[in-house]
Parts: structure tokens; C-alpha cells; sequence
């Protein structure tokens, strides 16, 4: 039974994550890098929210754009290490922001004061699960439905 559930968790992201892939557009990668697994070059928004005691902490959020995809597993690019081991990362696909349970793989230093941290997805979250993505994911569609920049200030204000 265990098996049989982490194979419809890891079937699932696999749906959503070739989804996500087919609706951008390609960036073709060197013929001589060998991985397990092909990588897509996508440059996507995304918000990382921390799990702190088993729950989404909502006030360690942090924006950043992916670098690369694939079926399993995402690089993040952004201002900030996440400290905590194991994070809720969300997708914007059609107007609606997405979560989903991450392993923090790695975290390295980049140009800039960047980091790079590659992520292992786990699971499809449901808003309803956790109050915090729940408020979030609310907040984070709003970003998709105005193009005036102050909503979108306003949006991610702290009160």
C-alpha cells in the first residue's frame, strides 16, 4: 500500500510538472550533459514558502524564477537560502497558484548575493490543507488578475 501511494504522489507531480513544461516555450540544452532525466530551461516565477514544525510559515516567503525543470525535481534562483529542509513551492499556471511539497536538495551561493537551490518535488498540496497556503495562494492569484504594479505591492504587504 505505502508503494502504491508514493507512486500516485510522484504520478501526480509528474502530471502537473509536464503541463507546466508544455505550455512554455523550449531552451534547447548541450547535447553532452548526461542526467537521469532531461531538464527544461524555464525561467517561471515562483514563491517558496518554508515549513517550520510541519506547517507553511507564511512570513518566510520568498519570490524566486526557476532555471530549470524537470518531471521530479526544479531550480530555484533567488535572493535568499531557504534554512529549513523542506518547502511548499508555488506555480503560477492559468491564473492560479499551485503548491507543491519540496526536499531541499542543495543550496549554493551564486552571483550577486543569488542562490541556487535545487528542490525535489514531493507532493501536490491542497490549499485547504494549510491555513497559511490557503491565505497565500489567495494573495498570489490576485498577482495574475491586475497589471498595476501597487496591487501587487499591496498584495504582499506586511499588515
Amino acid at each position: 500500500m505505502f508503494f502504491f501511494k508514493n507512486r500516485r504522489k510522484r504520478n501526480e507531480v509528474n502530471a502537473f510538472m509536464r503541463r507546466l513544461v508544455d505550455c512554455t516555450t523550449p531552451a534547447y540544452r548541450h547535447q553532452e550533459e548526461l542526467r537521469r532525466e532531461q531538464r527544461a530551461s524555464r525561467s517561471l516565477p515562483v514563491l517558496l514558502v518554508p515549513f517550520v514544525d510541519g506547517q507553511p510559515d507564511m512570513q518566510l516567503t520568498a519570490f524566486g524564477v526557476t532555471k530549470d525543470l524537470s518531471s521530479q525535481g526544479v531550480a530555484v534562483l533567488t535572493q535568499r537560502p531557504m534554512a529549513t529542509d523542506t518547502v511548499a513551492i508555488g506555480f503560477w499556471h492559468e491564473d492560479y497558484c499551485e503548491f507543491i511539497q519540496a526536499e531541499t536538495r542543495y543550496r549554493r551561493p551564486v552571483v550577486g548575493g543569488y542562490w541556487q537551490i535545487g528542490l525535489l518535488l514531493q507532493e501536490v498540496l491542497h490549499r485547504g490543507d494549510y491555513r497559511a497556503l490557503a491565505h497565500l495562494g489567495d494573495l498570489a492569484d490576485r498577482l495574475t488578475t491586475s497589471e498595476n504594479p501597487t496591487e501587487f505591492e499591496a498584495a504582499f504587504a506586511t499588515p
